[in-house]
């Protein structure tokens, strides 16, 4: 949607401009010291659910400090970019790490709001595929979520578009 055909009040910018993202990492599976530890890992299979909660691996203390991978806050959303699993998004219920093929976004909250981000970021899905580059395995980059189009609304319809999709969604679920 080009910034002309936004409703009034409504602005374009990036994903970048909207969220602080990052990406996680994976320590090294040869020592088994860095897994099994207090810290959720969440991988890109895990990713689809609106929020995520327990992560089917663990990760120690150590594991952040000897790898590249880091902590995002609970309320983060996480955002397949490799493979099979382009686009798949969810919301870290939980203060999370995960790997690197996972671009994280924590959301300016003077910006938007987490669930408004998560039910763009999900309505894309089939353009972040599309957007894939490679062979077997398409990937997108950081650069490309970064510089993704955004339409920012006014935050109290931001809210009001987010809790009338959840609303909506949860009646096509059941």
């Amino acid at each position: 949607m080009s910034a002309e055909q936004l409703p009034p009040g409504w602005s374009s910018a990036t994903l970048g401009e909207v969220a602080s993202w990052g990406s996680g990492g994976t320590p090294s599976r040869s020592n088994a010291a860095l897994y099994g530890g207090s810290i959720s890992w969440f991988k890109t299979g895990e990713l689809g659910p609106r929020q995520i909660f327990k992560s089917e691996e663990t990760i120690t203390e150590e594991a952040l400090k000897v790898s590249s991978a880091k902590l995002f806050p609970a309320g983060s959303v996480a955002l397949a970019m490799y493979g099979a699993t382009i686009g798949k998004v969810s919301i870290l219920g939980v203060e999370a790490a995960t790997n690197q093929a996972c671009a994280v976004g924590i959301p300016k909250e003077t910006i938007t709001n987490t669930a408004y981000l998560y039910h763009y970021l999900r309505s894309q899905k089939e353009a972040f595929v599309e957007a894939g580059q490679g062979g077997a395995q398409p990937n997108i980059s950081q650069t490309v979520v970064k510089s993704w189009p955004f339409p920012v609304a006014p935050l109290n319809e931001q809210k009001r578009i987010a809790d009338k999709l959840d609303t909506v969604l949860t009646r096509v679920d059941a």
